[in-house]
């Protein structure tokens, strides 16, 4: 009997250990990345994006995604990528209903893309915090790769950045954050998870980096992500929003 009283409060105390604080409600999203064709540039881009989205009008499988495209701003490299394209979605089957349709009936669009992809990824994300107020005509967005720290989960992570969301938020911040993870298509990666932390315009972005240094640095908050991974390798982005979900 008292072995098994042990046993009892053994595997307790192991549910209480894997208890978090916060569920998160996933959804996918595809980026593709590549290099402008020749004679071609952003604009060519965005207007084949207003030809997209009048492509999609009686097309319903298409009505819950959203659709961002990202101009390289701050970069290590900007040669990489002349431009990435965002598709978000709810969910898996949602989207892969949209990708039915599109290997069916895209290939006239297709043929007139004024880009080459060469960089195609299928992603799930955590929403962590989404801006308040109305997207500007550009926004902007900062990517960094994460590597967690030993003993220290995904879930575990997740709580953490909801805990500092809270907290931001509590002194003015403004900010959207997502953890970015398991990719498909990326090649050989050495992180765990992309983190993204984005604002409305780059004005946002620019204010809400300074509140971070004027009221959060030095928190427990923030302190406590330093406890939970290591991210570098920050690239930023600007954006403009092609389609809203219906």
């Amino acid at each position: 009997m008292k072995n098994l009283l042990t046993l009892l409060i053994v595997f307790s105390s192991f549910i209480a250990a894997e208890e978090y604080k916060y569920e998160p409600v996933a959804n996918k999203a595809e980026y593709y990345s590549g290099q402008f064709n020749k004679g071609k540039d952003m604009d060519d881009l965005l207007s084949w994006g207003e030809k997209f989205v009048e492509w999609m009008e009686d097309k319903s499988a298409w009505d819950p995604m959203e659709t961002v495209v990202f101009s390289p701003y701050f970069s290590d490299d900007m040669q990489r990528a002349d431009y990435v394209w965002l598709n978000l979605w709810p969910s898996a089957g949602e989207q892969y209903a949209a990708i039915d349709q599109w290997l069916k009936e895209g290939g006239s669009m297709l043929r007139t893309l004024p880009v080459t992809n060469q960089r195609v990824v299928d992603v799930w994300q955590w929403p962590i915090s989404s801006p308040d107020g109305e997207i500007g005509d550009f926004g902007f967005v900062r990517f960094t790769e994460c590597t967690l720290k030993e003993g220290i989960t995904m879930r575990k992570a997740f709580d953490t950045y909801k805990d500092f969301a809270k907290k931001a938020k509590s002194t003015g911040d403004n900010m959207g954050r997502k953890m970015i993870m398991a990719p498909t298509g990326a090649g050989e990666y050495d992180y765990d998870y992309v983190y993204s932390l984005y604002a409305n315009t780059p004005a946002d972005f620019g204010k809400n980096v300074d509140n971070f240094g004027e009221n959060l640095r030095g928190t427990p908050e923030v302190e406590a992500l330093g406890d939970i991974a290591v991210c570098d390798n920050g690239r930023s982005y600007s954006t403009v929003r092609i389609k809203a979900a219906n």
